[in-house]
């Protein structure tokens, strides 16, 4: 399983940066996706995984039926409160991808289709609905799909009554908005490296389009994103980098607005904006150890800023959500979510009563601003996705639906937080999940999942799939290394540029912790990485290879220096400020100490299963092939090295729920085969 096919080419030199320097690379030539070479290597690379998958055929499909035998294939989400209608979203047993509709409230009219993904799908092995917002008169749709996987989504205006009218918006795009009329829409525009630069009118008049270019971001370090307020007065234009934002807003009423400017950038400072009233309420770190919420009035900017909230220093402002009497904020303390309500009329705050506190909570889709409703969701390592409606005046919680998982017992599982020392004398967040009965004497396998980058945060979230690893032992386990975001700014900054080795350190001592405490049997831990968290799993198996017994990553940032070093790959200049810029003499020392790809070296590594993806724009392809190659070359002991080249997928992998079930089936059938000699699957 470990012999390859690819050919070193010691006299192939890869020009890492134009500026500095160049060195050899002896798998640079598989970056050249028209080269007949990477396309026979590709289809080899696919070839020795599918023979291995073919090995564990038959575990891989009883987990595979198990998986789709506990979730409800024709589930329909809770329908969303819209002026005179009802929105909601459903799948047919048989059918791969989302049917969102709509029926008339308060009577009993029949659903009304307005998009179906699978009638966009047909003929496409990728298929993604970028967006879908319904015109303020409820009559037309708008609508981006990316059928390439490349994250550029082409946009749709379409009449919902008679679907065969169907505007196609020139040209690539981010994402868009309606404005607060019937044919005035802005979309953001992205540029030849997938930046989103450039902000753009369009008015549909019948089935004619008028454009205008209204504002461009000149600096290729910033993106734009496009929203709205909840009370539906502005659209908001933050232009974005890593650590910094500024903020314009447009008035959505009228169709000629300009590109105004609210809160300048200034380096290191971050914010994001609603409005409620005559004010702008800023969530911002601005003379803040952690977040703030300062107000702006409406139509005089130039006065003084005030502070409508201030947090403690231990406490997070994640995010507040504004409606008519009520605002809603969401904090965070060590992790831990807090939902506060204020009265705007009294200013009184009250904090909603939780079941549960260690969860991942998110606001749903509220779109009515003049209501006393808050939705939101929530899900735990035990508790599958729950909706639930809060009513803010009378503190009623209610919930509305929880996901169904045929055969589920929550109690027969148990889930715990528990921090790891480290060698720095810092303690980190590691959240477990298995099932009641495990022994704590170091009999059984484990997967460990970490990311720790951009200051993600990792929840401790639900997962049926997840259930085919814990009912045949495994203890899952997801470490919240310095460089996520669960412990707030700080907590990221840590794992962040030069201080990148903190977040590998965490990581391998999460996983000495899982052996020294009995959590798992030293010769059974499996990690699992994606993207940035591919390369904190492949600088641990550099670093401490002994601990692991398996590997999967997907879509792993493993050629980390090459990449960073070439601008004309999309989001390059952006990613500088979370890692570095290897141009750059003191940058280039600290990427040097751990990059995955330049680090591999003559020892014994454990069996990987890399998944990749052809067309992904953010992780390119090469990456995890290139990585598997030299780990194939420097292995001093045999190991199954396997490799998957999605030719549809994306990023985030397949976009059919059913071949994203089949995958997950194969990722476990390989855990669970490298993993378990004695538990049966």
């Amino acid at each position: 399983m470990s012999s390859s096919p690819c050919p070193r080419s010691p006299n192939e030199v890869r020009l890492e940066n134009a500026s500095h320097s160049c060195s050899a690379d002896p798998y640079a030539w598989l970056r050249d996706r028209d080269d007949p070479r990477v396309h026979a290597h590709i289809e080899a690379q696919n070839a020795l995984t599918g023979a291995f998958l073919t090995r564990t055929a038959p575990l891989r499909g009883r987990i595979f039926e198990e998986m789709l035998a506990r979730v409800d294939l024709s589930r329909c989400s809770p329908p969303v409160p819209h002026g005179p209608y009802e929105y909601f979203s459903r799948f047919e047993e048989d059918k791969a991808y989302a049917i969102h509709c709509r029926r008339r409230r308060f009577c009993d009219d029949a659903e009304e289709i307005i998009l179906d993904e699978n009638l966009l799908a047909e003929g496409h092995g990728y298929f993604s609905l970028g967006f879908l917002s319904v015109s303020p008169d409820h009559e037309r749709c708008l609508f981006g799909v990316d059928i390439c996987a490349d994250e550029r989504f082409a946009v749709f205006v379409r009449s919902i009554a008679h679907p065969a009218i169907s505007v196609a918006i020139p040209g690539s795009y981010g994402n868009a908005l309606w404005s607060n009329d019937r044919h005035t829409l802005y979309s953001v525009r992205l540029d030849a490296y997938n930046r989103p630069f450039q902000l753009v009118r369009h008015r549909v008049e019948g089935t004619s389009v008028f454009e205008e270019n209204i504002f461009e971001e000149k600096d290729a370090a910033y993106q734009l994103r496009l929203s709205r307020t909840e009370d539906g007065r502005f659209l908001i234009l933050t232009s974005w980098a890593r650590d910094t934002t500024e903020l314009r807003y447009l008035d959505a009423d009228d169709p000629n607005a300009t590109v105004k400017l609210l809160y300048p950038r200034r380096n290191g400072i971050e914010a994001y904006v609603t409005h409620h009233e005559e004010k702008f309420y800023i969530v911002t770190n601005e003379e803040a150890s952690a977040n703030r919420i300062l107000t702006m009035p409406t139509k005089n900017q130039s006065l003084e800023k005030r502070i409508f909230r201030d947090a403690p220093a231990d406490v997070e402002i994640d995010w507040i959500h504004a409606f008519a009497k009520h605002i809603v904020i969401c904090e965070r303390r060590r992790g831990i979510p807090t939902l506060h309500v204020v009265d705007m009329q009294t200013n009184e705050d009250h904090v909603v009563d939780l079941p549960e506190s260690v969860i991942a909570l998110y606001p749903e889709d509220n779109r009515e601003f003049e209501t006393e409703i808050f939705r939101f969701g929530y899900s735990s390592f035990v508790t599958p996705y729950t909706v639930f409606n809060y009513d803010m005046a009378y503190r009623r919680l209610d919930m509305l639906q929880q996901s169904a998982v045929v055969g589920y017992n929550p109690t027969d599982y148990a889930s715990e937080r528990i921090f790891v020392p480290t060698g720095d004398g810092v303690d980190v967040p590691m959240s477990l999940v298995y099932r009641k009965g495990r022994r704590n004497d170091g009999s059984h396998p484990a997967l460990l999942y970490g990311y720790g980058a951009y200051g993600f945060r990792l929840e401790a979230e639900f997962s049926s799939l997840r259930l085919s690893l814990l009912d045949r032992g495994f203890v899952y386990a997801v470490a919240h290394v310095r460089g996520g975001g669960e412990l707030g700014r700080d907590w990221h900054e840590q794992g962040q540029g030069r201080l990148k080795q903190n977040s590998i350190g965490d990581f391998i001592a999460c996983a000495e912790y899982l052996i020294r405490e009995g959590f798992v049997h030293p010769g059974r831990l499996g990690v699992m990485g994606e993207s940035a968290g591919g390369l904190l799993a492949a600088a641990a198996i550099n670093q401490r290879p002994e601990l692991f017994s398996a590997v999967v990553t997907d879509g792993p940032f493993v050629d980390v220096i090459n990449t960073l070093a070439d601008e004309t790959l999309p989001f390059t200049i952006s990613e500088w400020k979370e890692w570095g810029n290897p141009s750059m003499a003191k940058d280039r020392a600290w990427l040097q100490s751990y990059s995955p790809y330049e680090n591999v070296r003559r020892q014994a590594y454990p069996s990987l299963l890399v998944f990749c993806s052809l067309n992904d724009p953010r992780v390119p392809y090469w990456e995890g092939l290139k990585w598997a190659e030299r780990i194939r070359e420097m292995s001093s002991e045999p190991a199954d090295i396997l490799v998957k080249v999605r030719l549809d997928g994306g990023h985030q992998g397949m976009s059919d729920r059913f071949a994203e079930v089949e995958e997950w089936a194969s990722i476990y059938a390989f855990l669970i085969e490298r993993l378990t000699a004695s538990v049966g699957g």
